[in-house]
């Protein structure tokens, strides 16, 4: 029995001395048979891998720095003309109580024209302006903005949406940041998988990102005609959806 020990340990050295001169595919195509243990590391060489795909969400919050709101003058008279004439000149008397807040900018949107009714009895005319401006909700110059709204609201104007947003700088901070998040999540999550098998992580390939819109609307409202909106906001959180495909191998 000692004997046979001593050849079994004899042709495992050998085995072992061919592997790590010769590659394992070779040595098996020439014939080379000697049964022993082959150590797992040297498994791995001849190619075998474990793939498994990873899905993981980062995210990341910001305050809200930028104000936004949306509102309409609206007419209906017994001409197209004078439906028009109408909101005209409440569109010129709200551009020119914008200016009375700084930094706030202004801009108009759509104008419609048609008619009220079927017979063309009475015309029907609106226009949208929207209002931008950059100051948290909670800030002296966002109650200013409210109280214009319910100024321009008691002369006639209806408020279609209000809502608070980042900035281009501040939204750009919050990706990077929920991208940061999902990234170590993912090697994380990888790390932990290939600890339980054994394995290493041997690479890590086809990353799919997929991101949502990190606008929060703080109040949103259809036509309303009523003092000036009260609002609360939270942090505004983006969410980063990452998956992968990890590489597994056997640990040496």
């Amino acid at each position: 029995m000692a004997f046979h020990h001593r050849i079994g340990n004899s042709a495992c050295m050998l085995l072992r001395t061919l592997t790590s001169r010769y590659p394992l595919t070779a040595l098996i195509a020439a014939g080379v048979t000697i049964g022993c243990q082959i150590p797992r590391a040297r498994a791995a060489e001849a190619g075998t891998a474990t793939e498994l795909t990873l899905s993981v969400t980062g995210q990341a919050s910001h305050k809200p720095d930028v104000m936004v709101a949306t509102m309409a003058a609206q007419a209906t008279a017994k001409t197209a003309a004078a439906a028009q004439s109408a909101v005209n000149r409440a569109v010129a008397a709200a551009l020119a109580a914008t200016n009375a807040i700084k930094a706030l900018r202004a801009t108009t949107g759509g104008y419609e024209v048609y008619p009220a009714d079927p017979k063309q009895a009475a015309w029907h005319a609106s226009q949208t302006i929207d209002l931008r401006l950059a100051t948290s909700p909670g800030s002296d110059h966002a109650k200013d903005l409210r109280r214009m709204i319910g100024m321009l609201q008691a002369k006639g104007m209806t408020l279609e949406s209000i809502g608070a947003t980042l900035s281009q700088s501040a939204a750009r901070k919050t990706r990077a940041a929920a991208i940061k998040d999902a990234v170590a999540q993912m090697r994380a999550e990888a790390d932990a998988t290939a600890k339980s098998l054994g394995d290493h992580v041997s690479a890590i390939t086809k990353l799919s990102l997929t991101t949502q819109s990190p606008f929060r609307p703080v109040m949103m409202a259809a036509r309303i005609q009523s003092a000036a909106p009260q609002m609360r906001s939270g942090p505004i959180t983006e969410q980063i959806n990452l998956s992968a495909t990890v590489t597994l191998r056997a640990a040496p």
